[in-house]
């Protein structure tokens, strides 16, 4: 009798589950996809980007801010303008491995394989401190820049924080519950191993 995970489902809250963690890696995959399309665009077309520093310094020149946070951003700018091209490239990287970390979370939530889950999980966790920490700078420059954009950043940045740790939540959620299976199934297996040998001793008496 051959074992499935199939036959181990423990609640019908399992297969929305199971549709929302699809859900959740055919977005971060598309995500993924997106931000290597622009980051390839961009490093390949030197005029794009000189159109967004442009951009940038003269959206700088029209906001009058704090001396020093206006000296700080400038030297940012600087130091991203002299190395974008590394920056690029290494966000381009980042993407590739999100891409394939999300198809591998795809593929282990069609197919019960829990350990594909764990190199997503681990991937955009560590997106989530990125996100917190850009978070937490950007929401203190906010007050320097527009008291708009210091009420709006906020509340609109802790929606998408939310929305990264919820989604990374679910698929943790997903990765016990085919844990839990697994264990289930080893379980089956061994009664079913240790009945064999029982049966056997049986016949041979």
């Amino acid at each position: 009798m051959r074992i499935n995970h199939k036959d181990y489902i423990p609640s019908p809250h399992y297969c929305s589950l199971r549709c929302l963690v699809l859900g959740e890696g055919l977005l971060s995959s598309m995500l993924s996809l997106l931000l290597m399309i622009i980051s390839m665009v961009v490093l390949v077309m030197d005029n794009t980007w000189h159109l967004v520093m442009d951009m940038a310094e003269l959206w700088l020149q029209e906001n009058h801010w704090d001396i020093k946070v206006t000296h700080a951003v400038w030297k940012c700018l600087d130091w991203l303008d002299r190395n974008h091209k590394e920056v690029l490239v290494i966000i381009m990287v980042t993407t590739v491995m999100h891409f394939i970390f999300s198809l591998m979370l795809i593929f282990g939530t069609m197919f019960y394989r829990r350990i594909f889950l764990i190199p997503w999980m681990v991937s955009h966790m560590i997106s989530i401190i990125i996100m917190i920490i850009t978070f937490t700078c950007w929401t203190f420059m906010s007050f320097f820049i527009d008291l708009l954009l210091a009420i709006v950043f906020p509340v609109v940045g802790g929606l998408v924080l939310g929305l990264w740790i919820g989604m990374w939540r679910q698929v943790y959620h997903f990765s016990t519950i085919l844990r839990d299976m697994d264990r289930q199934v080893l379980d089956m297996l061994k009664m079913q191993a240790e009945y064999q040998q029982v049966q056997e001793k049986t016949d041979k008496v």
